[in-house]
């Protein structure tokens, strides 16, 4: 009487008779690539499309609202945050903080959240600001010594 188990020394040479090569064959090895492949995820889908609208390098010219309306022109550069979605960075901010600052951009909103930074004193920074087109518009405030400094800033895209 035949039995219906595989023997081990079955399984082997019924695994080695298979062609590599049959249609079956390349269609079940595309199929499992194509499954493991697209469980795979690109570093740049978290980032909100908003995001790139702002990302570059800005002119700024700053007015210092409480300091009769001196003007201070520099340049910032603004990137996406490691954080992804609408999370961006600003570098060189207010001409000043070696260290980027957060924000985020929802549309053409751009917020900045309170943030300290600290050196001899601790400084609180935050803002808001619209992006149109190639131009950014932001306010921010800072609190330092006891005091509260506003600027309003116009930023052009290079």
């Amino acid at each position: 009487m035949k039995h219906n188990t595989l023997s081990p020394k079955h399984g082997v040479t019924k695994f080695a008779s298979l062609n590599f090569f049959s249609p079956l064959f390349i269609c079940f090895l595309f199929f499992t690539a194509t499954l493991i492949l697209s469980g795979c995820k690109d570093d740049d889908d978290d980032t909100s499309p908003d995001v790139a609208k702002l990302v570059g390098t800005y002119d700024v010219e700053e007015t210092d609202i409480n300091n009769n309306n001196n003007v201070d022109n520099y340049t910032v550069t603004i990137s996406k945050s490691k954080d992804g979605g609408p999370n961006i960075e600003i570098s060189n901010f207010a001409d000043l903080l070696l260290v980027p600052i957060k924000g985020t951009i929802v549309g053409n909103h751009l917020t900045i959240p309170p943030q300290n930074f600290t050196a001899n004193s601790t400084i609180t920074i935050s803002g808001d600001g619209t992006l149109t087109g190639n131009n950014l518009h932001f306010d921010y405030t800072m609190d330092a010594l006891g005091d509260t400094f506003e600027y309003s800033c116009e930023a052009t895209k290079k």
